[in-house]
């Protein structure tokens, strides 16, 4: 009887148990099935919104395919090249206004690169692009997409990892151009903390990471995770950097590591150029005098190749096959283009003018310089600075620009030995002390050596290569 009875509560466990797994085996089964119709779905939601494309901006369709399609940037695709193309290539800060080719010459350089026998570039060897400016960046070192970073066990992101309690690292932007080129664009809105931390990257050419999880001594973890820490990632390649700053607002300490490559400022012809390239792709018919009409108020190739796209388009919507004159001047009424301004030396001579050339950013450029002397008011000058903003490490310092200071002292002599007292009247940002010796040299030519009512016209000459002037009295 008592063996009866524990045979048939064996009878009934096992059908209990058998039921349980039974029914534990259904639910995963189920929601294995679940979740595989789930992927399914965003899967085939996936392939459905690749399968949605659109036309291909003009701005995609003149894009250089080689260094020889840059326009206007020979002087600076030869240093390029002669940065990176031999057998020693160095790191590279290309500094310019945006929109002159500066990203497309960096996309452009590890090709040719390549193609050279005594380059140091394999086949294989990759180009990494980011941007300073969409950088993440965590003082905690949980991520950082540039350097590198280690995910703890406690942080998501460990994977697999985190249960046994092994850190996880994950290679950076300088692990994956290794071998390569990164190409690091707006490198002047980098993190100060990023760029000392690249700095070492540069000096090392390898990656240490640190890890409070990590130890030495403990021989569970795997070899790949020793190796990472003792040895660190590898991170051999070469910087590329883009920026629209000038040069004082790079940290003196990357700039010293790189050799600087300065890329020109459009003109109206190679801005014309651009804007028939662009028709040609767009394959529209246009005006003779629309590439010009474009160049007089696109600043850059990008907006060139803008103004081109918008007029196209507005073709196109209105059933028209030639781009007009009066569509481009649409497009700078809508979008509130301004015109260029190239000031050019006249031919005619004006009295007491003369054109001088001067510096605005990386282009050279034509300004008037104008000095007059009447009885009573003494020597009037324009074009002298009268303060300077300096910052240093955040701070910003407002003092008196030189050539202000220049100029109060050149005239505190003029008013003490000649009698002559100054009216000074600042009209524009020129602030070069060679121009004070200008207006200085006109007034005392005045004052001292045409004393008649009626002056000759002088000669033009050229003074210390950097200004030709022209000096009319009539």
């Amino acid at each position: 009887m008592f063996i009866t009875l524990i045979m048939v509560a064996q009878l009934i466990f096992t059908i209990i148990m058998g039921v349980y797994f039974s029914k534990s085996l259904k639910e995963k089964n189920n929601e294995t099935t679940t979740i595989k119709r789930s992927y399914e779905k965003e899967m085939t939601n996936l392939k459905k919104l690749r399968e949605i494309r659109l036309t291909l901006p003009l701005s995609e369709k003149t894009r250089p395919k080689k260094l020889g399609d840059i326009v206007g940037q020979e002087k600076g695709i030869r240093a390029l090249r002669a940065a990176l193309c031999g057998p020693n290539p160095q790191h590279v800060i290309i500094y310019g206004s945006p929109g002159i080719g500066k990203t497309a010459a960096a996309r452009l350089i590890l090709d040719e690169a390549k193609r050279q026998d005594c380059s140091p570039f394999s086949k294989n060897a990759k180009f990494i692009e980011t941007d300073a400016t969409v950088m993440r960046f965590d003082e905690r070192n949980i991520a950082d997409p540039l350097i590198g970073s280690v995910h703890d066990p406690i942080y998501q992101g460990a994977g697999s990892y985190g249960p046994a309690g092994i850190p996880k690292p994950k290679p950076g932007a300088v692990t994956k151009a290794h071998g390569g080129i990164l190409f690091i664009d707006e490198i002047g809105e980098l993190h100060p903390t990023q760029i000392n931390k690249l700095l070492k990257v540069l000096e090392d050419r390898k990656v240490y990471l640190e890890s409070a999880y990590y130890s030495s001594e403990d021989k569970s973890l795997p070899l790949y995770i020793h190796d990472v820490f003792k040895n660190g990632l590898p991170a051999d390649f070469r910087l590329i950097g883009a920026t629209t700053r000038s040069p004082e607002e790079i940290p003196p300490a990357i700039r010293s590591r790189c050799v600087e490559v300065y890329f020109d400022d459009l003109t109206e012809q190679q801005i014309c150029q651009i804007a028939s390239n662009a028709i040609i792709r767009s394959g529209f018919d246009a005006n003779d005098s629309v590439c010009s009409k474009v160049a007089e108020y696109a600043a850059n190739g990008r907006d060139a190749v803008n103004m081109i796209q918008t007029a196209v388009s507005l073709c196109m919507v209105e059933k028209r096959p030639c781009v007009t004159d009066e569509d481009i001047e649409w497009v700078v009424e809508t979008a509130k283009f301004s015109k260029r301004y190239e000031r050019k030396i006249e031919d005619e001579e004006r009295c007491g003018c003369i054109s001088g050339l001067a510096v605005s950013g990386s282009k050279g450029i034509v300004i008037d310089i104008e000095t007059a002397v009447s009885e009573g008011r003494g020597i009037s000058l324009s074009g002298i600075t009268e303060d300077e903003s300096v910052e240093i490490r955040g701070r910003k310092l407002q003092k008196t620009s030189s050539a202000k200071a220049s100029v109060a002292n050149a005239l505190v002599v003029l008013k003490k030995y000649f009698r002559i007292h100054p009216f000074v009247h600042p009209l524009n940002n020129v602030g070069n002390v060679v121009v004070l010796e200008l207006y200085l040299l006109l007034a005392l030519i005045v004052v001292f050596v045409f004393q008649e009512q009626y002056f000759h016209f002088l000669h033009p000459f050229v003074l210390s290569d950097l200004f030709l002037y022209k000096c009319p009295f009539d």
